[in-house]
């Protein structure tokens, strides 16, 4: 049986490339605004690009947030990419005061680029493999736990790039606009399998 992957969608920038990587991995896919929406199996994928208050409070309204929460409870594996990630930790300097999904400890920041520019833009080496993956991004994840960091990446200073704690995993970069080792790394997250970078 095809595995059915619930896309959230919450108005974010990447939610066209994010859903043609999904049919590019011939992985069944069902777009999520509401609650009734979400499979009642399978993992969840939540894309990103754009502002993690305004992100934070569509998902609060639209009552998909608990839905989240509820599937992590349960097990199920939930994939964040970008914003998306960001989304998934209590709360962020970007929005004070809103809270996220929260399913992992922590908080989002600004980068320090050390000076570069910011958005940080383009291709950037991943992981102990040094592939590189593409980002665009202001903010990173700060875990409470350093130990679900698997991968990391730099721009003025080393961040996370992937996280992975029980069900859970999130991309800081994009692997939708980071051709075959993107699509790959993304195959595996949604499939439950090893996360090496």
């Amino acid at each position: 049986m095809s595995v059915m992957v619930g896309v959230i969608d919450y108005g974010a920038g990447n939610l066209g490339n994010a859903r043609r990587a999904v049919d590019e991995l011939g992985l069944a896919q069902r777009l999520v605004r509401d609650p009734a929406d979400v499979p009642a199996e399978g993992p969840i994928l939540l894309p990103g690009v754009g502002n993690y208050g305004a992100a934070a409070e569509t998902l609060a309204a639209s009552g998909v947030r608990e839905v989240i929460r509820a599937a992590f409870t349960a097990g199920r594996r939930i994939v964040g990419i970008c914003l998306g990630l960001q989304l998934l930790f209590r709360e962020s300097d970007e929005a004070p005061g809103v809270p996220g999904i929260g399913v992992l400890d922590g908080r989002v920041r600004k980068l320090d680029s050390g000076g570069r520019p910011l958005p940080h833009l383009g291709w950037c080496p991943v992981g102990a493999s040094r592939t590189p993956l593409y980002f665009a991004h202001s903010y990173v994840v700060e875990p409470a736990d350093p130990s679900i960091v698997t991968a990391t990446a730099e721009w003025g200073e080393s961040f996370p790039a992937i996280v992975h704690r029980g069900p859970v995993t999130g991309f800081q970069f994009h692997p939708e606009r980071s051709g075959d080792p993107g699509l790959e790394v993304l195959a595996r997250s949604l499939r439950g399998q090893d996360l090496r970078v």
